[in-house]
């Protein structure tokens, strides 16, 4: 582990994989430290938290503690590292091999060293967020926006059962077919076809530009991550 600035009271804790009843392995680090992550196969690599496991194939990282934020470099030669916000799976970036210092918004973080879903998972817990004080906050006096979705429309209703299932935190379930959700609006809206529900959901990706061709998946994942269904 090196170090490469002055130290601070806040810390970074980065976790490594564990089975259950066995502890996890931890590293801390504070601003100007960082430390790297990964799997050897040679033998050679100088890796401060180490996975040894036959499923994630030789993939080396490091993270550094900056002032108030971290950020991750990834030092394999071919495959790309993700890191998932564990507060919303819907956010995560990609670091490519090779890119250096790549600063991550997100406290809680998962970083994928390999495409694999079934390789070994790394936590970073980072810094506790910081706020402005109450009274230094801009309390703007001029009226709210009107919002974006008319939550009395009929797309409305179409887009809420589109997203209900991932909504309630089913991450992976798989989106209701248009017959599906014509079904289960026929009592509040009863002439409604699948036709009209593909209609309403064309409309709907208009309305927020989603580029042309994006599916349903990318719909659903835009409207949640922008909490539109709540903001209404």
């Amino acid at each position: 582990m090196k170090n490469n600035g002055e130290a601070m009271n806040k810390k970074i804790t980065i976790q490594g994989p564990a089975e259950i009843g066995e502890t996890a392995t931890q590293i801390s680090l504070t601003a100007g430290q960082s430390a790297t992550i990964g799997a050897c196969r040679c033998g050679h690599c100088r890796v401060d938290l180490r996975i040894d496991t036959d499923e994630l194939p030789p993939a080396i990282g490091r993270v550094t503690a900056h002032t108030g934020f971290w950020s991750l470099s990834n030092l394999s030669g071919e495959a790309p590292m993700t890191v998932t916000n564990m507060d919303d799976w819907y956010q995560y970036l990609v670091v490519e091999p090779g890119r250096r210092d790549v600063p991550v918004p997100f406290e809680l973080a998962q970083i994928e060293l390999a495409p694999s879903p079934n390789a070994p998972k790394v936590a970073v817990f980072g810094y506790e967020p910081q706020y402005t004080s109450q009274d230094r906050l801009v309390m703007c006096q001029s009226p709210p926006p009107r919002p974006l979705l008319d939550r009395r429309s009929t797309y409305f209703s179409v887009l809420s059962e589109l997203c209900r299932d991932r909504l309630n935190g089913t991450m992976d379930a798989s989106l209701p077919t248009s017959v599906e959700i014509a079904d289960k609006l026929r009592t509040r809206h009863r002439s409604i076809s699948p036709r009209a529900v593909d209609a309403h959901i064309k409309y709907v990706s208009e309305k927020l530009r989603l580029p042309k061709g994006a599916g349903r998946d990318a719909l659903v994942a835009v409207v949640i991550r922008a909490n539109l269904l709540h903001q209404s």
